[in-house]
């Protein structure tokens, strides 16, 4: 398939507000993945087929049905003075403006009561001109980190940050208003929590390519409900635990008390997109505080929606990517403590069995699009992820001279 548009149409549909069908531009026979919604949190996404009107009363009535157990409670329960200040960080290397505006542009229309904002500027070079989009804006401080990638980028912002949570989001992404308080609520209800993932839901499905990263990942987030995860409460229920570290949350979408990374460390700057490795730092963050005694939460309410890659070049890149960001990851755990080389092979054919014959679908597509050279792609950068941490490590001592 070559580039262009995504065969299916992206629909959100709150039960509660729906009386009857709901009316679509849409040409019966379409495909729409409907996000279904309860008190203003996605609870599950399902594909059906539009009629003359687009999403027929009979779907709504199955969709009600399917759905009549799950009941997320209202958010705003803690009052303002007792969440904690947080501090949201967003790496950027500006390759967009109109992007970062509208990411900062979300940030600030959060409800919540005592926050700022830290845009760390990650592009190469000295000689790039300043970001001056937020000048006038007392809430939000530009920094700049010269060291090359994400996780540098969000060091920086760590090392400057005043709040007690630190958020982070990606300059591709925008945030849903209660985003941040759905984040603080989580802590301020659960003191044993050191580390949150949120829920990340596509902003738009216009391209192919972002239809196949949906199909083949299930996105950066597979499920739905409220989760927490810690040696003590994991016990032997998953036996890949902690080291499938893609269902605790994503870059894109999580937070961290500032107490939790004095104890566990920050993101490793040798791991992540602008460095060799392409990736992993996220990952590597949450099961570092999971093998140190910590405990990670997932929050459904906190919502990010992401603008995945839109061609088919840019899908196979980052399917490259995060393959070798993986087990780039994995080479940098093991470095660290060689006892992780013999729980990451006992758990290994497990780990492939579920990578390449996954037990169930990840994403609604009744039936999957995404070429089958994609998984090809994802091994090569598996393969090469242990290389591409060497060259990091060399790049970074060549740097420090």
């Amino acid at each position: 398939m070559l580039d262009g548009q995504c065969p299916v149409t992206l629909v959100q549909l709150d039960l509660a507000l729906t009386n009857g069908g709901l009316k679509l531009d849409a040409k019966p026979g379409d495909r729409l993945w409907i996000e279904v919604t309860k008190n203003g949190r996605v609870v599950g996404v399902v594909e059906r087929i539009a009629d003359d009107i687009g999403v027929p009363a009979t779907v709504v009535t199955e969709l009600e049905q399917l759905f009549s157990l799950v009941n997320p409670s209202p958010s705003s329960s803690i009052p303002d003075g007792q969440l904690p200040r947080a501090t949201v960080v967003v790496p950027t290397i500006y390759k967009r403006a109109d992007y970062l505006i509208r990411t900062v542009e979300s940030i600030l229309a959060l409800d919540y009561p005592n926050f700022d904002i830290i845009v760390v500027d990650n592009r190469p070079g000295p000689e790039r001109a300043p970001i001056t989009d937020f000048l006038h804006n007392s809430r939000v401080r530009v920094l700049t980190e010269l060291h090359a990638g994400a996780a540098s980028a969000r060091n920086r912002g760590i090392a400057e940050a005043a709040g007690d949570i630190i958020a982070f989001t990606d300059d591709d992404a925008i945030v849903d208003s209660n985003w941040l308080r759905a984040i603080g609520e989580n802590f301020s209800r659960n003191e044993d929590v050191d580390a949150i993932g949120g829920m990340v839901r596509p902003l738009e499905l216009d391209t192919a390519a972002q239809l196949w990263f949906e199909e083949f990942y299930g996105g950066f987030t597979t499920h739905f409900l409220p989760s927490k995860w810690s040696a003590d409460l994991v016990g032997n229920d998953d036996p890949l635990f902690p080291y499938s570290a893609g269902q605790f949350g994503a870059g894109c979408n999580m937070a961290l008390r500032r107490a939790s990374i004095d104890r566990f460390g920050s993101f490793d700057p040798l791991l992540g997109v602008g460095t060799k490795t392409r990736g992993g730092e996220d990952l590597k963050i949450f099961i570092e505080v999971l093998i140190n005694g910590g405990t990670v939460a997932f929050e459904p309410a906190a919502l990010v929606r992401h603008s995945h890659r839109q061609t088919n070049r840019e899908f196979f890149s980052q399917v490259f990517g995060y393959g070798m960001g993986l087990t780039a990851m994995y080479t940098a755990l093991v470095l660290s403590d060689s006892q992780h080389l013999r729980a990451i092979l006992r758990r290994f054919p497990r780990g492939m069995m579920m990578l390449l014959r996954p037990s169930e679908h990840r994403s609604p597509s009744q039936a999957t699009s995404f070429p089958r050279r994609t998984q090809l792609y994802q091994l090569l950068g598996m393969a090469c992820g242990p290389f591409a941490y060497w060259r990091s490590v060399v790049s970074s001592r060549r740097t420090k001279r």
